[in-house]
């Protein structure tokens, strides 16, 4: 098999396998999250709902092209929105795993003025921000995309909007930029932890639930903030690459594009774990998770343990005098 019938192999069963895998735990994530009134307690669950919800349209987009009747080609409608939801979904997804970040580097604080900031009221407004900040930011999408002749590909009519997407839109706001954040924030929370660790275990030696339930929320929260670092770097290192070799692109040999291509659907396929591991990380690092969905499951399919009733002697006393007299009689 050559490089670019693996690079096209991979285009094509990668999306199918990530949607397989990660629109089911986006949905348990949602189901989870905002069903259990002990995970609606804390702040994160609304970054975890939004990030949830984002991870299964990002999928989804990703999954249409490789449906044969399906293209963005089809008519200048589908081009802009097509390109638009894409980027404010990908662009959305990953603000979500920043705020994240946020929410436990906050959580974790001894600043009381900055532990204010892990509040509902706040992670709500957060959310809503960012769902109008990407859909606005995104705007010109919809208005310089539109299907090229003659081979009507779906692309950035304007010369210098082009630039700006490559450069900027693209590279920067889709892969540089919050992995940045997340590799600030996951270093001010651990340093958090380490620094109130010692004061939690000789001023609080017993722990409340919500307390143990915040310690597991935030090893999960981190566990998928230094995956989701892992994920993103080869992307973000292969867009500032394809930008400072853009103007090169026209003398790269078939072999040297392939290679490219090849690379360019692995690093997509890395970056795509970000929006399939969310549940399957907590799952694993949340014992409490785990118990709860067990017993949620157990009571669904009817599974329960079968209860020991202690029966009162005195009821049973009756019937059984009244049996020893008939006996007597007879």
């Amino acid at each position: 098999m050559s490089v670019f019938e693996a690079a096209t192999q991979l285009s094509f069963w990668g999306p199918i396998v990530f949607f397989c895998i990660g629109v089911p735990a986006a949905l348990f994530n949602v189901i989870i999250f905002i069903g259990f009134k002990t995970f609606r307690k804390s702040p994160s669950v609304y970054y975890v709902v939004g990030q949830s919800l984002l991870d299964v349209s990002v999928l989804l987009l990703v999954l249409l092209p490789v449906i044969p009747s399906v293209s963005l080609s089809v008519s200048s409608t589908s081009c802009k929105l097509g390109l638009f939801f894409s980027q404010v979904t990908v662009s959305g997804a990953m603000s979500f795993l920043c705020l994240t970040a946020f929410d436990r580097w906050a959580c974790t604080s001894r600043s009381a003025r900055i532990r204010r900031l892990n509040s509902n009221r706040i992670a709500r407004y957060l959310c809503l921000f960012t769902f109008l900040f990407w859909s606005f930011v995104n705007i010109p999408y919809l208005i310089f995309c539109d299907l090229i002749p003659p081979t009507y590909i779906c692309f950035s009519t304007n010369d210098v909007f082009t630039k700006i997407a490559f450069y900027f839109l693209g590279p920067f706001f889709s892969t540089v930029f919050p992995l940045l954040v997340l590799i600030i924030f996951i270093i001010l929370t651990h340093r958090n932890i380490r620094l109130t660790a010692h004061i939690h275990d000789q001023q609080q030696p017993d722990r409340t639930r919500s307390s143990m339930w915040e310690q597991q929320m935030t090893r999960m929260m981190v566990a998928q903030t230094i995956l989701s670092i892992f994920c993103t770097l080869p992307r973000a290192i292969l867009n500032i690459y394809s930008a400072i070799t853009l103007e090169q692109s026209a003398t790269k040999s078939f072999n040297q594009i392939s290679i490219e291509l090849l690379i360019d659907q692995l690093t997509v396929s890395i970056m795509s774990i970000n929006y399939v591991s969310s549940f399957y990380i907590y799952f694993l690092c949340s014992p409490r998770l785990r118990q709860t969905i067990k017993i949620h499951l157990k009571s669904l399919c009817h599974l329960t343990s079968n209860e020991v009733v202690p029966i009162n002697n005195s009821l049973r006393a009756v019937p059984l005098t009244i049996v020893q007299n008939r006996m007597i009689q007879h």
